[in-house]
């Protein structure tokens, strides 16, 4: 291990992460006078979109609302080409927003952080980079995004393959050259409904391993215009009031008819027929996330979430001419958004392609891979290229698998074993001077992200104001304050249909880590005022030092 050349200076706060969280609290805390210090792994900012650089690559929320609020001069400059943005673009952004902010100059850039140590005699966290770098400071501030810790597929024997083998969260640049080659695609979330239709149409052969049937969405992509953004210079600040007051979702509809906005909040069990498919149709043929998120009672009742989810499995038919292949594509039996719907172009279509084979890995679990492919039902698929769209361990993943240790010397990989536990999902008791932005407990990937983040942004430098103003250098979160919150979250998702499913939402897709829900259901309106309440109230869950 060697100190840096600068291990003897002490930092007001260390972020880990330059993507959306970590550039926006950068930039907060430092305008409030704090010397501040961020950490970013990649070789520029972006976060999570710069490390998925896979073919298709693009955000399933739309752009106006997938980007800062907090500053004016980025709203006024800052134009989005696409009603969704692919991964370039957004990454152009973070960019442009690092230089116009002039945040580059407080960043270390191809720095990955692999151990966090609070120093409990001296007050102070101390960060170890892979290069054996040490920087202290006496905050700490991870922001490293929910989806950055990729995971391979429980697949026995992957590493006997000896073709190309690609994370499609770990992307090469360039990347490799599709022609004449017979593809594997192991994973239909979100990367792999995007990548797969692009994929398919550059190689000679592609097998679709499918476990998972998703809930499948059009996107309805399409170029901004500039009425669009006459439309949301006069709507921008009623859609992001909107979004801060969503009891469930909060992602947002931006272009919608009015007469489609008006009808947000209702109940379905209060709809007659007629109204509930004059609804989804419309939403439909616009396309997008909020297709099924219209209505208040979506999580709440399990029959009114089975109306959406029968509704929406029975449009795989107008993807798909064979009745057999659409039996094989439509959505599992499970409610509608308890896994994370996928948005896309082009996807079911793709299987009509005479070089495309959908290979059931529900009904029959892939073997073994060897060392041309995949095995499954004793028939061997020979394979080029294996791409993996196998996932994350999201939301802690990126926390549990760093050496993080707080006043008890136990690492965060331990404590959170048999569960986690979280204070707002920002704070925890025996990790003092410590916030998370999208940690779990918060509402993070079930709302806005972006919005969220801000709002967490806020919060912790309203915390570190209030400390310095008081002349306080540490502070702790009540255990009682965090098992408290810990039991909100448990309550909120014990609700409804929320803990039917097994998803990433619950940490099923990684082995050994408990079954849990990770974020808090509640919706983000909730999730604010609990917050809030927190904060007008002298954040007296804490004790100071």
């Amino acid at each position: 291990m060697r100190d840096s050349t600068t291990a003897d200076k002490v930092h007001d706060v260390l972020i880990m992460g330059a993507g959306f969280g970590g550039l926006h609290a950068l930039h907060r805390l430092r305008g409030d006078g704090f010397d501040v210090l961020a950490f970013e792994a990649g070789a520029d900012t972006g976060g999570a979109w710069y490390w998925n650089n896979y073919p298709g690559a693009r955000c399933d929320v739309e752009s106006l609302v997938y980007c800062y609020s907090f500053s004016p001069i980025i709203d006024a400059e800052w134009r989005w080409t696409e009603r969704y943005a692919a991964r370039d673009e957004i990454c152009r952004y973070l960019q442009w927003v690092a230089t116009r902010l002039d945040l580059r100059r407080d960043i270390r850039f191809n720095t990955r952080i692999v151990a966090a140590h609070y120093d409990t005699a001296r007050s102070l966290w101390q960060l170890r980079t892979e290069h054996g770098d040490i920087f202290r400071g006496r905050h700490f501030i991870s922001s490293p995004g929910p989806i950055s810790t990729p995971i391979p597929p429980n697949v026995p024997g992957l590493d006997a393959f000896t073709g190309e083998m690609i994370h499609t969260a770990r992307w090469p640049n360039p990347g490799p050259d599709f022609a004449g080659k017979r593809v594997g695609v192991i994973g239909t979330g979100s990367s792999g409904t995007q990548l797969i239709p692009i994929v398919a149409e550059q190689c000679e052969q592609m097998f679709v391993f499918m476990r998972n049937r998703n809930y499948y969405l059009p996107a309805r992509n399409r170029p901004l215009t500039n009425e669009d953004y006459a439309w949301w210079a006069e709507h921008r600040e009623e859609i992001r009031a909107k979004l801060d007051s969503s009891e469930v979702f909060g992602s947002g509809d931006l272009m919608l008819g009015q007469e489609i906005r008006d009808t947000q909040g209702a109940k379905i069990s209060d709809l007659s027929t007629a109204e509930f498919e004059r609804i989804m149709a419309a939403r439909w043929e616009h396309g997008g996330a909020q297709i099924g998120y219209a209505f208040r009672d979506l999580f709440a009742s399990a029959e009114s979430n089975a109306r959406v989810s029968s509704w929406i499995r029975g449009k795989v038919g107008t993807f798909v001419a064979d009745r057999n292949l659409a039996r094989q594509l439509e959505p599992g039996d499970y409610p509608f958004g308890t896994k994370r719907a996928t948005v896309g172009s082009g996807f079911y279509e793709a299987f009509e392609r005479p070089n495309v084979a959908l290979v059931d890995v529900l009904a029959s679990p892939i073997e073994r891979a060897t060392a041309k492919g995949i095995v499954v039902d004793g028939t061997e698929h020979l394979i080029d290229i294996l791409i993996l769209a196998s996932g994350f361990d999201a939301v802690t993943g990126a926390l549990t698998t760093i050496d993080v240790r707080g006043a008890s010397g136990r690492s965060l990989k331990e404590q959170w074993h048999d569960g986690t536990e979280t204070y707002l999902g920002i704070c925890l008791d025996d990790l003092p001077n410590f916030y998370m932005i999208g940690g779990p407990g918060s509402p993070s990937v079930l709302t806005n992200v972006v919005r969220t983040n801000e709002f967490q942004v806020n919060w912790i430098a309203d915390l570190l104001c209030t400390m310095r103003d008081k002349g306080h250098t540490v502070a702790k979160v009540a255990p009682a304050a965090q098992q408290d919150w810990t039991a909100r979250v448990a309550a909120a998702a014990g609700r409804g249909v929320w803990t039917e499913t097994n998803s990433w939402y619950v940490g099923a897709n990684v082995p050994g880590k408990k079954p849990q829900i990770l974020a808090y259901t509640g919706g983000l309106m909730r999730y604010q005022s609990a917050c809030n309440a927190e904060r007008s109230a002298g954040f007296q869950s804490f004790s100071f030092a």
